[in-house]
Formats: structure tokens, sequence, C-alpha cells
């Protein structure tokens, strides 16, 4: 299978390098300069993952992360200057499976994208998982609630059956980073595990400031576990 990256970016020294780089790789690229090129991208061509820029004509790369994210689950990366933290846990908070500040390393950005598409897309365990009245699908990549199917993204989801598959283990956020995303710990490692629990939980839970299932053991890490 030949995946499909869309670039939106408004540089076009950079996204000739990405292109460059992507189509070397085996990729095959389609570009946008602003988000609403991004927008018509995306419904016309339906990418495997985009890559994002945060400052960007006519809709800002944040606004967009949460436009694509409340409409699809196509894993998105965020290439951003912005090196704050702030803008690194907003970008995360919208949706963004990663964030990647410029200038990158080529080699890394391509090994992040590999294994993102990689455990996004690989095979897992067909048996169905029961915790409390949580199903996990993981031949249909789906997951429910009772009668409610939930919308995930795809980290969000090998998150969640990672955690599920070692119920009642408490599993450090190193580890998390390591089997999800396929990063040693580093810089906003632990935020991005972090973000993506809270997410979870936002959608999984009957109450997300009081969890049930998704439970953070202090200075240890976290745990699914039925109530």
């Amino acid at each position: 299978m030949k995946y499909k990256i869309l670039i939106v970016e408004d540089e076009p020294e950079l996204v000739g390098i990405l292109t460059f780089l992507l189509k070397d790789e085996g990729y095959d690229t389609e570009v946008a300069f602003d988000g609403e090129q991004a927008l018509i991208e995306i419904n016309k061509n339906k990418p495997d993952l985009i890559l994002l820029d945060i400052m960007l004509p006519k809709i800002d790369g944040f606004d967009l992360c949460n436009i694509i994210r409340r409409e699809t689950s196509i894993p998105v990366i965020i290439l951003s200057a912005k090196i704050n933290d702030e803008f690194i846990i907003k970008g995360l908070e919208l949706g963004a499976d990663d964030y990647v500040t410029k200038p990158f390393n080529h080699r890394e950005l391509i090994l992040r994208i590999n294994k993102l598409l990689q455990r996004i897309n690989q095979k897992k365990n067909t048996d169905q998982i029961f915790i409390g009245n949580i199903c996990i699908n993981p031949e249909l990549k789906t997951v429910s609630v009772g009668d409610q199917e939930i919308k995930l993204t795809g980290n969000e989801f090998n998150l969640l059956h990672y955690l599920a598959v070692n119920e009642n283990r408490v599993l450090s956020w190193q580890l998390l980073l390591k089997e999800i995303w396929g990063r040693e710990p580093g810089e906003g490692g632990n935020e991005l595990v972090k973000v993506n629990i809270r997410r979870l939980r936002k959608k999984l839970e009957p109450d997300a400031s009081n969890p049930i299932y998704l439970i953070n053991i202090w200075g240890m890490g976290y745990k699914f576990t039925s109530p």
C-alpha cells in the first residue's frame, strides 16, 4: 500500500524539501499552501497523514487541526517553529498525534511518520476486549461505551488498546511513549502521553475529573482497570 501524505505549509522552499523527502521514502504527496485549500484537499483526496504548519493563511493550523479532528481520524503531525510548551500542549489537546519543532532532523521526521503509520495500520489481536461497559474491537478499530460508539484518533485507540491488553498493570509514561509513538523519552514526551490520557478520559469516563477506568498511579504511571 502506498500512503498519501498531505503537506500543509505556506513556505515553498520547505514544501519542496518535504516533498522530496517523502517521495524518496515512497510516499505520494499533495500540497496545500493555506488552511482553506487544505480542507479541499482533505475532502477530495482523503490523505493517510497530514503534516501541518501552525502559521497558515486563511485558517491557522490550530483551527484547522480542530476541524480535522472533529470530522476525521486522519493522523496529524504538527510542524512548527513554535517551541514553547503552551503551543505544544495546545496542538496535542486539539488532537494532533505528534508535534515536531522546526528546524527538524530530516531522518527523524521520516522515522516518526513511518512509525505513526505503522502503528495506526498494523493488524492487532482480533478478539474484542470488554472492561466495565467499554468494548474495544481491535479488528474494526472501534470503541464503544455501552451502546454508544466513541470516535478516537489512531493514537488514542492504540494507547487505549495497549492499556487494555495490560489491564491492571501500571505502565510508565516512558513505556507508553515508546510503544505507542516509537519515541524515546525527551522534550514533550510526558506531555504527549498526558494529553492523550486526558482526551481518552473525556471520551470514555462518566466523570473525567474523577476517573474510574484510566487511573494515574502517582510517580509510577497509568493503568486501565475495571471499576
